[in-house]
């Protein structure tokens, strides 16, 4: 009982603070289908806003801060990588250990151990795999990179593999946002006017990683898993809210496109975890096919699993 009271004044709390700021009618078409359990229906009647939870879930900055203190903290990680062809017969993989080291938001990593397998590299040290480029771009460090002060407000001056990767933190840390890709761009808009007659959307109880957390799920019902596929490209997302802070503590992905030029399908899973002040993404899991122009295609999984992290050597 003491613990219901308590959410129910952390939820008119958020509700009092998004009036005070100024609400939108953006999310309404949106919350007026969103289905509650009953837990979520009693915190309603006691002022929960679903709007403003909606809101909450398209503007939450928290996962990416969570990505970004990755690039300010000591950490060690488990890396794994595999590829597999058509018939799912392992044709190439990739482990290591690596350790992070930060001083005055500069940082180095050492790969403290390494294995392949199969033909993981064309040559040496050149991928063979659009997915693993563009995974070392994304966890990797090579030399020394020092984190400037103020992240840039736009990506729009990005080229090639940089402006895709950019697009693909987008999708995962700004769901529902349109993303700059030929042909699929505002198909990832799922709250947008034009997109919400394809999904069913829910807010409910749940626990994930033993914490209590509400759970926002957006999925595409049923009558259009078969058909109008190509109307769709995020097929299923959820998110996990800490209750006690609203904080993001993990968020899963299905994507899926099939199109004239490229196609893909895709699996995504993060988890995050506090330590000491910040929130960091301790595991990552990929799996997915890729075909897109001038590649061949590709069939992939990856998993990042970071540990021993430590602040101290963060200025």
């Amino acid at each position: 009982m003491r613990q219901c009271i308590l959410v129910i004044l952390l939820l008119s709390h958020l509700t009092i603070q998004a009036q005070e700021e100024g609400t939108s009618s953006d999310y309404q078409g949106v919350a007026a289908v969103v289905f509650l359990d009953s837990f979520v229906v009693t915190a309603s009647r006691q002022g929960f806003n679903v709007e403003e939870f909606i809101k909450l879930v398209m503007e939450d900055k928290s996962f990416y801060e969570a990505f970004q203190n990755l690039r300010l903290v000591a950490y060690s990680a488990q890396n794994a990588m595999t590829f597999f062809d058509k018939r799912g017969k392992q044709k190439a993989a990739y482990s290591s250990i690596t350790r992070q080291e930060v001083i005055d938001r500069c940082r180095t990593m050492e790969i403290l151990e390494e294995q392949t397998s199969g033909n993981f590299y064309k040559r040496k040290a050149v991928y063979k795999y659009y997915t693993a480029k563009m995974f070392d771009r994304i966890f990797f460090t090579q030399g020394q990179v020092c984190e400037p002060l103020q992240e840039p407000d736009s990506a729009d001056h990005l080229k090639g593999i940089n402006k895709h990767i950019a697009e693909l933190k987008k999708l995962i840390f700004q769901p529902g946002q349109e993303v700059d890709v030929p042909f699929i761009g505002n198909k990832t808009a799922i709250f947008d006017t034009r997109m919400a007659e394809y999904y069913q959307y829910s807010i409910t109880s749940a626990v994930f990683n033993n914490k209590d957390c509400y759970l926002f799920t957006a999925k595409v019902k049923p009558d259009y898993e078969e058909k109008k596929v190509g109307k769709t490209i995020i097929k299923n997302m959820e998110t996990f809210f800490e209750k006690e802070t609203f904080q993001v503590v993990g968020r899963n992905y299905q994507m899926f496109y099939q199109g004239t030029f490229f196609d893909f399908d895709v699996q995504m899973k993060v988890s995050l975890t506090k330590v000491k002040d910040r929130y960091i993404p301790t595991q990552i899991d990929y799996r997915g096919s890729w075909n897109i122009p001038t590649k061949k295609p590709e069939i992939g999984s990856f998993s990042v699993r970071i540990f021993d992290i430590d602040q101290a050597s963060n200025q």
